[in-house]
């Protein structure tokens, strides 16, 4: 009986396997990114940081559960940050925060529709390592660069969060827009936190 059941077990997983689809493709797009400050330390402040207009680029997969459902990982080059309207921690105004990261995300994704054409929604989890950062704008009036992950800095590289999006396929063409919000803590000061956001607009294509 125990046989049976394992090898039921076994062909079940072999006929979900054949039977499931994967897809490659590729996608860019244009990032609305900010940085949200939350805490009591007068150094910094969420008045100082400012949506700020950047780019992402990278691979993605699909793997078909169903006609319906989808498991979609991703790996993307993200290009965020905030812009400095405010003198912040590092003694910095009227400039931008770069952030540099590498980004997976794992999402659920549904579609409906039929044929080529398809509407989707999509969200879970996302995993970010941020390479490396800088801070560039005015000290005493004179524009300058300060590198954000140096042994003096306290800025953390992990991040992760939540995403949720909604697009468009037509003929393998890729449209979506999604929405990230950290969930962790990027600056290691005592009496803040700091969170990334992200809002992006992209375009695809699967192989």
């Amino acid at each position: 009986m125990k046989k049976l059941i394992l090898t039921t077990i076994v062909l079940c997983f072999v006929a979900t396997t054949m039977s499931a689809q994967i897809r490659f493709g590729i996608k860019a797009g244009t990032n609305l990114s900010n940085l949200y400050v939350s805490g009591n330390n007068q150094s910094i402040n969420a008045d100082q940081y400012k949506a700020r207009v950047s780019y992402h680029f990278g691979g993605m997969m699909e793997y078909s559960l169903s006609d319906i459902f989808a498991i979609q990982p991703e790996l993307m080059y993200t290009n965020g940050g905030a812009n400095l309207k405010k003198e912040n921690s590092f003694g910095m105004s009227d400039g931008h925060i770069t952030l540099n990261s590498l980004q997976l995300p794992v999402n659920l994704k549904a579609s409906f529709g039929l044929g080529d054409k398809k509407m989707f929604v999509y969200g879970g989890p996302y995993l970010s390592y941020n390479m490396y950062g800088k801070a560039k704008g005015k000290i005493n009036g004179k524009t300058e660069d300060t590198e954000i992950f140096s042994k003096s800095s306290e800025m953390k590289r992990w991040d992760y969060g939540m995403g949720i999006g909604v697009g468009m396929e037509i003929n393998k063409l890729v449209v979506s827009l999604n929405n990230q919000i950290g969930l962790a803590d990027i600056n290691g000061e005592e009496g803040s936190k700091m969170k990334s956001g992200n809002i992006s607009l992209s375009i695809g294509y699967f192989f």
